[in-house]
């Protein structure tokens, strides 16, 4: 085995049985991590993938401008 695939078996694992949630959680944290938020790029997230339980409510929030992120 690789190192990068010693250090990503749980992906690799995951990716063999079929999800790819692993993955997705660390691009929507990427995206949430942003000094200035990408609508656009978080609403085609949102509508690609399925949001983790933890980040939907606020990503919810931002897209529909509840959050008082994108309000000003």
């Amino acid at each position: 085995m690789t190192e990068d695939s010693q250090r990503n078996f749980r992906s690799v694992y995951y990716e063999k049985v079929g999800f790819r949630g692993v993955e997705e959680k660390k691009s929507l944290e990427i995206l949430l991590k942003d000094d200035r938020l990408d609508i656009e790029k978080l609403c085609t997230f949102s509508q690609r993938f399925p949001l983790p339980s933890m980040y939907r409510a606020l990503v919810w929030k931002v897209l529909l401008a509840l959050g008082g992120l994108t309000s000003r």
